[in-house]
């Protein structure tokens, strides 16, 4: 038997990767998208914004905004997207994490 473990409040692996690759697909048509910018700098941004939806999924993103940034800040790392930019991509996540199955699946 094969059971996978799954992280409290962070989307499972599989729901990970096509979150990147809606993302991926999506990204250089977003209003905040500037030219030269690369993905790979706001993937972290839409995961981010997406894992918080499944965290808490009964709230509005104005409740829970100021907790997102305390993570994004806290776990940022060594990533360079300053929180400024990076809000625009987590509440789009948060947006479509939503309706996510419905029009990704």
């Amino acid at each position: 038997m094969n059971v996978t473990y799954q992280i409290p409040g962070r989307a499972p692996d599989n729901d990970r990767d096509e979150v990147s690759r809606y993302w991926r697909e999506r990204f250089p048509e977003e209003p905040y998208y500037a030219e030269g910018e690369h993905y790979e700098e706001y993937e972290p941004a839409y995961l981010a914004g997406h894992e918080a939806r499944v965290r808490n999924f009964e709230q509005a993103y104005e409740q829970v905004e100021a907790e997102v940034r305390q993570r994004w800040e806290a776990d940022k790392g060594s990533q360079s997207l300053a929180w400024s930019k990076a809000r625009h991509a987590v509440r789009r996540a948060w947006e479509q994490a939503e309706h996510w199955g419905r029009e990704t699946g």
